[in-house]
């Protein structure tokens, strides 16, 4: 069976270190992730490997999270606990994805961060 994991990038230390608790609490890894390895594929840095992609890319500075591996009910129980702890949101979440898996997370963090403006203005129209 695959280790839940999570793959977390630009992370203030204060909310890492609440972080590392929650995720040692509910048995995810969790993996911290340097700028530097921001041109490697997803699927490859889940799985510890970090072989960079071919191409340019930029490192981000945005906090974003990709979780992987997580059984039934471990989302609701993570996102929970982040909230029980006072944990300050962050807002670049996803899953990792077939799709996903060989994207660099530079990639994946333009397809979040524009996602999340979609999101965003859309509740700004609907007036919430």
């Amino acid at each position: 069976m695959t280790t839940p994991t999570i793959l977390a990038m630009n992370v203030q230390p204060e909310k890492l270190g609440k972080l590392r608790f929650l995720c040692l609490r509910l048995g995810i890894g969790l993996r911290v992730v340097e700028q530097r390895a921001f041109g490697c594929s997803v699927g490859d840095l889940v799985a510890g490997n970090a072989a960079p992609v071919r191409g340019k890319w930029a490192p981000f500075q945005d906090e974003m999270l990709v979780m992987a591996s997580f059984r039934p009910g471990m989302l609701d129980a993570f996102l929970g606990g982040f909230r029980e702890m006072g944990i300050a949101p962050i807002p670049l979440k996803a899953m990792l994805t077939e799709t996903n898996a060989s994207w660099t997370l530079e990639r994946l963090h333009a397809a979040l961060k524009e996602e999340h403006e979609q999101m965003a203005a859309f509740r700004k129209q609907a007036g919430k």
